[in-house]
């Protein structure tokens, strides 16, 4: 449920009705070819979680070159690119503020963003977790049922379902880069996945605790199990997750399709995607879901990687007497200080900002597939590796995604 958390926010809210808006449902084909492509990433991460009884970031210290290259680069992403990730996400929490309150702009992003950093700093909020979540599934399942009520035209859906925009031209690759990086999530997330996987005592790191060798050959089915569990579980939201985003591209190809919506009328042009299906008072729904469903992002981001950073900074500096706790409250503080920077800079931009950081996700978040693959390869007991089929399938999804990070490279560097 934390990953989903993650998972159905800025992609869902943003990124799906601007790719609706722009390419109508052929963008539904263009998700699902990147929701195949980069579950890969995650399965491997959670196959790693329960069969090894770790978090694959700590075995990222044995891959081939400089020593702990890949830890550091992975606390860079947590630091750097989830600082504009916050950034990004916040910014479009608060169109939706500034669409309901007296608030300006800035007013509310500072005043978001801030309580953030305070609760993820000093509770467990727990309860606004619980709220959160509940407006999410909310939207989700009211976003479902438009679709059902109020199907785009049979003209839009007969003229974009299978009408293939210009592959190369600059509109195509942007977009594509953008949700390809950022939809459902990065990649990196598989190290918070790892996380709260082994904070749930399961698995190989189970019996572990309990005084039990996980290379005995009598818990191998119960390590088998688990693995099992794992996967089920985040299939379960990575399923949802789909779902809601190719309704998001339906709803957005029957409202908004050919005018996506731009940085100025965010909030007003999501708050209309259910007015076909429900009517006038769904506006008020959908922009408090969004709402919840963008801010709940920002919480989950900020909690997340702080504390995979100070999980992984002891690992990196080989110094397992720092204390994480004051690494993880420094890293709030700076992402909440940096996000906070950058939006005072550049003013309200929550579309155009988010396909920008969302196509550089797309180039630097490669690296966790392989990485995954090469710890779960290495470390991973022989009774568990992935079948032959896995492995094809592994090796085919990261040349689309190496793809994926070509076409963000193309457009961050203006090739396109």
């Amino acid at each position: 449920m934390l990953w989903a958390l993650i998972g159905i926010g800025a992609s869902h809210i943003v990124l799906a009705p601007t790719l609706g808006g722009t390419f109508g449902l052929f963008a539904v084909w263009l998700f699902a070819l990147i929701y195949l492509a980069k579950y890969g990433a995650w399965e491997l991460g959670i196959r790693y979680n329960y069969g090894v009884g770790g978090n694959p970031v700590e075995a990222y210290g044995d891959l081939p070159g400089p020593n702990n290259w890949m830890q550091w680069f992975t606390v860079a992403v947590f630091l750097v690119a989830y600082a504009g990730i916050t950034a990004a996400v916040g910014m479009s929490t608060a169109a939706f503020v500034e669409a309901l309150t007296p608030l300006s702009f800035p007013q509310a992003f500072v005043a978001l963003v801030g309580l953030a950093g305070v609760l993820v700093l000093f509770t467990r909020y727990s309860l606004l977790e619980k709220i959160l979540l509940g407006f999410t599934i909310a939207l989700g399942l009211l976003i479902v049922l438009g679709v059902f009520v109020g199907p785009p035209p049979s003209d839009v859906a007969i003229g974009t379902a299978f009408t293939v925009p210009d592959l190369t031209g600059p509109v195509f690759v942007g977009l594509f880069a953008a949700a390809a990086g950022f939809a459902p999530t990065g990649l990196s997330t598989s190290v918070l996945i790892g996380s709260w996987s082994m904070a749930k005592g399961e698995g190989a790191g189970e019996l572990r605790d309990r005084g039990l060798d996980p290379e005995d050959e009598a818990h191998h089915d119960y390590i088998r199990a688990w693995i099992q569990t794992g996967r089920r579980d985040f299939n379960i939201g990575y399923a949802f997750s789909f779902v809601l985003i190719v309704a998001m591209v339906v709803l957005a190809a029957n409202v908004l399709y050919p005018n996506p919506p731009a940085d100025a009328n965010l909030a007003v042009a999501i708050g209309t995607i259910l007015s076909d299906s429900f009517g006038e008072w769904s506006y008020y729904a959908m922009v408090l879901g969004a709402f919840a469903a963008l801010y709940s992002t920002v919480i989950t981001l900020l909690d997340g990687a702080s504390r995979a950073t100070g999980d992984i900074v002891p690992m990196a500096v080989e110094r397992p007497d720092l204390d994480g706790e004051r690494i993880r409250k420094a890293v709030v503080v700076a992402i909440v200080a940096v996000s906070i920077g950058v939006v005072l800079t550049l003013g309200a931009v929550p579309v155009t900002f988010l396909i920008w950081i969302s196509a550089i996700l797309a180039i630097t978040e490669i690296l966790f597939y392989p990485a995954n693959w090469y710890v779960v390869r290495e470390h991973l007991p022989e009774q568990f590796q992935p079948s032959r089929r896995w492995v094809a399938y592994y090796a085919i999804s990261l040349a689309v995604v190496l793809v994926f990070g070509l076409m963000g490279a193309a457009h961050e560097f203006g090739y396109v």
